[in-house]
């Protein structure tokens, strides 16, 4: 799990274990003051004798689970290489700074301590992918979010591999990269005519735009007036999708239009206004940066007036230039999950800024293998955990040659001045779930041809699935995942993706044991999982009107491809539930839900009420009761499986075996 609210839990959970479960600990009465035993064990770290240090402060931590306690504990277990205690312990700490912090409103520590705890932390995840079209609801997409994938775009306006090329440049980069780009941006200066030739350019090359509009002489500057009217007439005109990113970063002291809340939200709503009335092709991107964390959302717009939300991430090879203090164990990932948590129910997201280092200024220092991991965790990692991250920007440029000030003379981000790490990236985009165009308002959304879900979710059917890992751990560099079914290896992957396909008809139908480990930079086991691998039998072509899903599976199966639910069929008392609503609107009929009384009206060809907790239904005013009553589980409905057949008017088969459902219309 990626959110915030996950990783809470998490440290409090971890908390109770790290006090409670110490190995070697038993429960009896504190002989030895805490402070002692604390003590101790700092003396005992700074003699190098980890293990026994490591005795003396759980014994403290035992007694009293203050911070400083945990963090010496964490310190401990980090020097002694058991780094996933270390980052447990961390995550304890952590939380209690979180619960200071909702009290002093200062959280800064907690986020600090959380990335301690996050860069040790071991990560296993499954997931499957298959070729199966899938369909989805996209009246609830926001404008120009695809249904499924991510778009790729670029800033590649001083990248020398493609400078020279001039108005060519956006083709150039489409030519070296092996791939068609959806997105080019730029930057521009607030008041500054609309770029009608760039736009041009880009629009030939076949890709929308985004514009990073900056206010430079600070928010008194944005009115609404000739100037601003004229541009958003301008943009419409250039007749291709624009993501107008209006003053970013504005959570960073770095920029004019910092400091002042209140008046950024006044004039980005005016921009968002004039858009609308003049440019209905223009998307206003709302895009703090990722760190500092706290008064991000002082600054939010609110949802009438933003379209997507993005966020500026780099991944660096030393924080600040600073050769003391290495940042290898980051996962970029991480910085997107708080903007992420708050916001992606909302808006689609996006990544406005992200490059990964391959050379350092700091020691002079070539960071090629670094780039070439950190870029394929951030594109990776998104599409496995962040479904509605919909689009990253790479930052293709050398700041070392071109930069606006020295202290970002930093790092070389340009993807053409290196090879390796120019020929990872166009491995990576071949992925077809990297987009290649934003299609116009007026376009239709045509079904994905591939989708992610996770293992435990789905059982694999039919032939030429892939099964796979999101994986990081303590060790940034990994050397090789290897993956095993029934103890016997099927694959080993040295670089993400990690992972490899697998033909359900290889297989027995039925639970197989599906095993992953992963080996750190020296070759050593760093974590290993072990999951069920579901061999499922094939779905057989169906008829209009059918519907097939099966128990613990979210995708439903159709005529046209398949359907994702939001949480998959289960057994309760002996009973098969499924989602009402969804099978609802299939047969036809339309559901309201009423908070109030907690009661659920469905109009078809019957009138049909319910209500949750109760096993009385009443259908056209005549009252009987249910086998069982209708549950709700994360904000779904669910009904006995005979109901759909009794009640709605769908004609149901089902397989006990194999545990499907068929509903015919």
């Amino acid at each position: 799990m990626n959110s915030l609210q996950s990783k809470t839990f998490k440290v409090a959970l971890i908390m109770f274990l790290v006090i409670a479960l110490m190995p070697g600990l038993t429960v009896q009465a504190a002989t030895t003051h805490h402070w002692k035993h604390y003590t101790n064990g700092v003396e005992l770290m700074k003699q190098g004798k980890y293990k026994q240090a490591i005795v003396q402060l759980q014994e403290a931590v035992k007694q009293t689970s203050n911070a400083s306690y945990l963090r010496k504990l964490a310190e401990a277990y980090e020097k002694d290489g058991q780094f996933q205690r270390a980052a447990d312990t961390y995550y304890a700490e952590a939380k209690i700074h979180y619960e200071l912090g909702l009290k002093s409103g200062d959280m800064n520590t907690y986020f600090a301590v959380l990335a301690m705890a996050d860069a040790l932390n071991t990560e296993i995840e499954l997931y499957i992918e298959d070729q199966t079209p899938i369909q989805q609801n996209t009246s609830t997409l926001g404008k120009f979010e695809p249904a499924n994938g991510m778009y790729i775009g670029a800033f590649v306006e001083k990248d020398s591999g493609v400078e020279n090329k001039k108005g060519e440049k956006f083709a150039a980069f489409n030519e070296l990269t092996g791939k068609q780009h959806a997105v080019y941006f730029n930057y521009h200066r607030y008041g500054a005519s609309f770029p009608n030739v760039w736009a041009s350019q880009v629009k030939a090359a076949g890709g929308a735009i985004h514009l990073a509009v900056q206010p430079e002489g600070g928010l008194s500057e944005v009115k609404d007036d000739a100037t601003l009217r004229k541009f958003a007439r301008d943009a419409q005109a250039a007749g291709v999708p624009i993501f107008l990113r209006f003053a970013s970063e504005m959570n960073g002291s770095w920029v004019t239009w910092h400091g002042d809340p209140k008046l950024y939200i006044e004039k980005f709503r005016l921009v968002a206004k004039v858009m609308k009335e003049e440019a209905p092709n223009v998307a206003m991107v709302w895009s703090p940066a990722a760190n500092p964390k706290r008064n991000i959302h002082d600054y939010y717009p609110g949802d009438e007036y933003v379209d997507w939300v993005g966020l500026s991430i780099y991944s660096v090879k030393y924080f600040n230039g600073d050769v003391k203090s290495p940042a290898d164990q980051v996962n970029p990932l991480d910085s997107l999950d708080y903007v992420y948590e708050a916001y992606a129910d909302k808006k689609p997201i996006m990544v406005s800024e992200y490059g990964a280092t391959h050379f350092s200024k700091a020691g002079n220092t070539s960071t090629v293998n670094f780039a070439i991991t950190k870029m394929n965790m951030m594109y990776h990692g998104a599409k496995l955990k962040y479904p509605r991250l919909k689009g990253i920007n790479w930052f293709s440029l050398n700041t070392l040659t071109d930069s606006h000030s020295a202290e970002r003379s930093l790092n070389n981000f340009s993807l053409t001045e290196n090879s390796s790490v120019l020929n990872a990236y166009k491995a990576m985009i071949k992925d077809p779930y990297y987009l290649s165009s934003v299609p116009q308002l007026s376009a239709g959304r045509a079904a994905a041809k591939q989708s992610v879900v996770a293992l435990a979710d789905q059982a694999v059917r039919g032939k030429q699935s892939k099964i796979i890992a999101w994986v990081k751990t303590y060790d940034p560099y990994i050397s090789k995942v290897v993956f095993a079914i029934d103890g016997k290896q099927v694959a080993e992957k040295t670089q993400y993706p990690y992972q490899f396909t697998v033909d359900a008809g290889n297989y027995a139908i039925g639970n197989h044991k599906l095993t992953v480990t992963v080996y750190d930079s020296k070759g050593r086991v760093a974590s290993s999982k072990q999951s069920t691998l579901k061999i499922g039998a094939d779905i057989k072509p169906l008829e209009k009107g059918q519907l097939m899903m099966h128990i613990n599976e979210k995708y439903v199966y159709t005529a046209n491809g398949k359907i994702e639910l939001a949480v998959a069929p289960f057994t309760k008392q002996g009973r098969t539930l499924v989602p009402l609503r969804f099978i609802s609107n299939e047969l036809g009929a339309d559901v309201k839900w009423n908070s109030a009384n907690k009661s659920i009206t469905i109009t078809g060809a019957s009138k049909i009420v319910l209500t949750e907790g109760s096993r009385t239904v009443t259908v056209n005013g005549v009252k009987s009761e249910l086998d069982v009553a209708p549950v709700t589980v994360q904000g779904n409905t669910f009904v006995p499986l005979r109901f759909v057949n009794d009640k709605l008017g769908g004609q149901v088969s089902y397989d006990a075996s194999a545990g499907s459902i068929t509903i015919t219309k």
